[in-house]
């Protein structure tokens, strides 16, 4: 064993949270959205969220919001309740989102971006920034491997 000249007493070890992405991406696929743990942190675990878009520029937004504003849609649990990532896989955002990564997407494959909060409620995610990555089916869809 060798002996090393690191002061252990300067250690100061942190715990990890393995349940948390280190940063704020969204996952886009054929079935959907899937937002991690990192972005509703981020939000602050807002109840709702409003979806936005800037077309000519390629940019899907979310805004977190009280229930009773126009456009608001469920989002998150309370901390500590939320013990998963949120799925979003309404056509409704989907299509846009879709319409705005036209030239850039594949079928059979996913795209992950990373979100900039622009403060603490709201979060863009600029679509010609994607990261193409293979889709992974989950069991019982059709595969060709």
């Amino acid at each position: 064993m060798s002996t090393s000249t690191f002061d252990i007493s300067k250690l100061n070890l942190q715990v990890i949270d393995a349940s948390m992405n280190m940063f704020p991406d969204i996952f886009v696929n054929a079935t959907g959205i899937t937002f991690t743990k990192r972005v509703l942190e981020e939000l602050n675990y807002p109840a709702h969220i409003q979806y936005s878009s800037d077309t000519d520029n390629k940019v899907f937004g979310i805004k977190a919001c009280r229930g009773v504003d126009k456009g608001a849609q469920p989002f998150s649990k309370p901390r500590g309740e939320q013990t998963t990532v949120f799925s979003c896989s309404n056509k409704n955002i989907m299509e846009p989102v879709r319409e705005m990564m036209k030239g850039i997407w594949k079928d059979k494959k996913r795209y992950k971006v990373t979100g900039i909060a622009l403060d603490n409620k709201t979060m863009i995610f600029v679509l010609p920034e994607v990261v193409e990555q293979e889709f992974r089916e989950q069991k019982g869809d059709s595969s060709e491997d």
